[in-house]
């Protein structure tokens, strides 16, 4: 008598097979059986299997006895070898087995050969069968194991995969275990992956594929007990929970660890999870809805019971929808915090929808609304505002938030840029018992006050009449970040009040600020207020290198949400540095990496942007297209409307419309005067206003727009001082303009304002074109002309090609092509390069020397080096990137 013993699907009733085949060929009769688990329970239902074989036999009666088979069994043995093969032996009848058993005594000299196969670990209706199979003194036992990893490649290359690919060799054996019925599924299923070397990452099954319906198939094989374990496991899907086990099948623990032992013993599972979520997904998929649920929800309770961490728990009441009771919503709000600590805000929002959902406390709904909306940020900032901040605004509006949720909601607001609203909600906590700070009498708070206000508390600001005066401390606010929990804060919340009352520039606070603070969603909206306190107070190349190191951590992190709102900075800083490219690029993938606008105020700063750079571009089309898009009403009270109109105004300056570029830059005038932001550092309307007076040919009204907006200074006033000198120039006699324009360009440059330097120079070459000095004009004019194609701005480098055309022709055919480079290993000393610098603007010798306190002699021999090491012979050929 020979065992077979091996797992489900290890290769069993395939060496049956070809056992009895060859038997056959040998000249044995060979009678096949095979135990099938409906029909265990009916008596002697195997031996009519084998009976029905027995060449010649008529049954005598109905039914058959144990009797009428050893009979046919001994006849048939007397004419030729005989073979009894029964596979699947643990579910045959008991009474069949029981005989075949004792026939096994009598085979020793009757040429009878009995062969079981069987499966392991399974259990058995009669499980002294298996006992009494082994005990036989002429019993052979053969244990079929699963396939090494030489046998795995071994029947890699019989499927025509690469044997030698040890990597493809090692991922096959990783998911079957060697399990050669898996195998074979898998090799099927990956057939094109596995014809070529080198992509054993390819491997990869699929839900409902082979590899997947063999892994169901062997678990009905293997019986219902095994069945609805391997439905347990495959909700359940942990590797080490052997613990909880009993709470989610109906089995005893013996039986539990015997269908385990079965499963590991096929290749399906390692511990108590399947070796591949293909596995997963189709067990899943044989589950009825209704019993999935339950499953989950009973995985909730024990993992919870046996104190697996919130967001393992969470992930199986998410799948069951259920949050009933107390502690299923202290699980899914850990679970979020957990998962924003991993930087999954999917799975954080995911678990504070249903918590919100569920909730039936309106003060902690409310509480989760607020930290859904902060989170959503991360994901999407435009649907964190039409999701969310309506509830809560009508909740505040209802009297229903709390003072921290009041103080919490002014942050958000804030953040947004909504401003009507946040201004709303400092109103409201005047008259809550609160932690919002009140402001002073008599002040409306601006954009960098409001974020100090809602961000870090215990600032209060002068009244708008008393800058320059001592700043008032911040109030004693134990509870709050201020105290030290969050480094850095009380730098720049000091910078915050100087910016304000301009007692210094805050620069220097701000990358305090920004060295020291982690990128969080509590800190987004304090980074981009400290990026544009460094882009305010003119320090534009420090801003752009932090903007582009934070926003590289964002996309790293993979939050779309914070890529675009530093996106917008972004895009705000290349077009104060006259990157118009640059600054569409950054705009557009703040689009991008947001599915859902609607009218998001975020899209609002977004179309500012484009369609100012296009302007300036000259692609007015392009402009148009986003300017006669159907706005929001919700934009109407954000800071972004502010940039909208700003951005509309300059593309009606540009296409000649000044009346309708006016109106909006008054109107911007009168939106912030009633909120309380008029100042010239966050909106320089009256500027742009001059500009379209001045078109209109009004000077009397752009000079009185200018000399309010110089009659305040502040830190980055650098920048605005020199747009009012060139806008003062285009007022003033011909022969101050010279001066005005050349104080301008100062300014710019020191500012790196490149668009705006571009623009002096066009005004400043045209100034002395118009006083007769040709040459200074045509050097200035080629300096301007550069800086416009660096910058993008097309009808500005127009204009200039335009004044000048034919006069650089000529001097270009004199002196050959205009080098815009120096010339490989040109190396000028400091000295030589501020002279050389100066030169290419057009100013004179003796100017020169005045500017930079030397002697006249001193410039003239900078030149001479100048000229030598550049192989030039007149200042005209200076580089003009010098």
């Amino acid at each position: 008598m020979i065992v077979v013993e091996g797992g489900v699907g290890c290769g069993k009733s395939e060496l049956l097979d070809t056992f009895t085949e060859y038997a056959t060929e040998q000249g044995a009769a060979v009678l096949r059986g095979m135990g099938i688990r409906s029909a265990s329970d009916q008596p002697l239902a195997l031996l009519r299997q084998l009976l029905g074989q027995v060449p010649g036999w008529v049954p005598s009666e109905p039914g058959v006895g144990e009797q009428e088979f050893g009979e046919a069994l001994h006849r048939l043995a007397s004419r030729s070898p005989v073979v009894v093969c029964v596979d699947d032996a643990q579910y045959g009848d008991s009474r069949s087995l029981h005989h075949l058993l004792q026939a096994a005594g009598f085979t020793r000299s009757a040429r009878i050969l009995l062969v079981f196969g069987d499966s392991l670990h399974l259990p058995r209706r009669d499980p002294v069968i298996k006992t009494e199979l082994l005990r036989q003194s002429n019993s052979l036992r053969i244990r079929l194991g699963p396939l090494t990893k030489q046998g795995t490649a071994a029947l890699l290359a019989a499927q025509g995969g690469d044997a030698q690919d040890r990597p493809l060799v090692d991922r096959l054996h990783f998911i079957t275990a060697g399990n050669p019925l898996l195998l074979r599924a898998l090799l099927e299923e990956c057939r094109p992956a596995t014809a070529d070397s080198g992509i054993a990452d390819k491997i990869e099954p699929m839900e409902g594929g082979l590899y997947g319906q063999a892994v169901l198939a062997s678990l009905y094989r293997s019986g219902p007990a095994a069945l609805e374990l391997g439905h347990a496991l495959a909700v359940l899907d942990e590797p080490r929970a052997h613990a909880i086990l009993p709470r989610l099948v109906d089995q005893p623990s013996a039986l539990i660890d015997q269908n385990l032992q079965a499963l590991t013993a096929a290749g399906m599972i390692a511990g108590t999870a399947f070796r591949h979520q293909a596995a997963v997904a189709t067990v899943l998929a044989d589950l009825a809805p209704d019993r999935r649920t339950a499953l989950h929800s009973w995985v909730a309770v024990a993992l919870h019971s046996a104190g697996y961490p919130a967001s393992v728990v969470a992930r199986h009441l998410l799948k069951a929808r259920s949050a009933a009771q107390p502690w299923e919503l202290i699980a899914l709000r850990n679970a979020a915090e957990e998962a924003l600590a991993e930087d999954d805000a999917v799975l954080a929002i995911d678990c504070l929808e249903l918590a919100h959902e569920a909730c039936p406390d309106p003060v902690q709904r409310i509480e989760i609304k607020m930290r859904l909306a902060l989170i959503t940020w991360r994901t999407n900032p435009a649907a964190a505002e039409y999701r969310h901040l309506p509830e809560l605004l009508s909740a505040m509006r209802r009297g229903e938030l709390s003072p921290t949720s009041l103080g919490m909601l002014g942050k958000l607001l804030s953040a947004h840029g909504r401003i009507v609203e946040a201004m709303e909600v400092l109103r409201l906590s005047e008259d809550a018992s609160c932690d919002v700070p009140r402001p002073v009498p008599g002040i409306h708070p601006t954009i960098a006050s409001m974020w100090v206000r809602y961000g870090f508390h215990g600032v209060d600001f002068p009244d708008s009449g008393q800058r320059g005066g001592a700043a008032q401390g911040p109030a004693s606010d134990p509870g709050s970040l201020v105290n030290g929990s969050v480094p850095g804060i009380p730098l720049l919340r000091k910078s915050a009040e100087d910016v304000l009352i301009a007692a210094q520039d805050w620069s220097g606070s701000a990358e305090s600020f920004l060295e020291m603070c982690s990128l969080t969603d509590s800190m987004v909206a304090p980074v981009c207020s400290a990026l544009k306190a460094l882009l305010y107070s003119d320090q534009v190349e420090a801003a752009a290198q932090w903007c582009a190191k934070i926003l590289d951590e964002a996309t790293r992190r993979n939050i779309p949400g914070w890529q675009g709102v530093l996106a917008v900075v972004q895009g705000m800083i290349a077009l104060r540095q006259g990157k118009l490219e640059e600054a569409v690029a950054s705009a557009s993938m703040a689009l991008e990496v947001v599915p859902e606008r609607n009218g998001s105020v975020l899209v609002c700063g977004t179309s500012s942007i484009l369609a100012l750079a296009y302007t300036e571009m000259g692609r007015y089309d392009a402009a148009v297209r986003l300017l006669d898009q159907p706005v929001s009403q919700d934009w109407f009270d954000s800071v972004y409307w502010l940039g909208y109109l700003r951005a509309r105004g300059h593309f009606h300056l540009a296409t000649n419309r000044s009346h309708a570029a006016l109106s909006d830059f008054l109107r911007i005038g009168n939106l912030a005067g009633s909120w309380g932001i008029d100042h010239p550092m966050l909106v320089s309307w009256r500027t742009d206003a001059a500009q379209a007076w001045l078109q209109l040919g009004e000077p009397s009204q752009a000079q009185q727009l200018l000399d309010a907006e110089v009659s305040q200074e502040f830190p980055g006033y650098g920048r605005l001082r020199g747009i009012t000198l060139r806008l003062q120039a285009a007022i003033a006699p011909l022969t101050d303009r010279v001066q005005l324009l050349g104080r301008a360009v100062e300014e710019f440059d020191a500012g790196n304002d490149r668009l705006e330097l571009a623009k002096a120079l066009a005004d400043l070459s045209e100034a002395h074109e118009a006083l007769g000095n040709q040459t200074r004009a045509d050097l200035v004019r080629r300096k301007g002309r550069h800086l416009a194609a660096e910058c993008g701005a097309d009808p500005l480098y127009r204009r200039m090609a335009a004044g000048g055309r034919n006069r650089m022709v000529a001097a270009d055919s004199e002196s050959g092509s205009v080098r815009t480079e120096p010339k490989p290993g040109v190396d000028l000393t400091e000295a030589e390069y501020r002279v050389a610098s100066l030169a290419s603007y057009g100013h004179t010798n003796r100017e020169i020397s005045q500017q930079l306190y030397i002697t006249v002699s001193t410039v003239e021999q900078h030149l001479t080096r100048i000229y030598q090491k550049l192989r030039i012979t007149r200042r005209q050929e200076i580089p003009v990137d010098l």
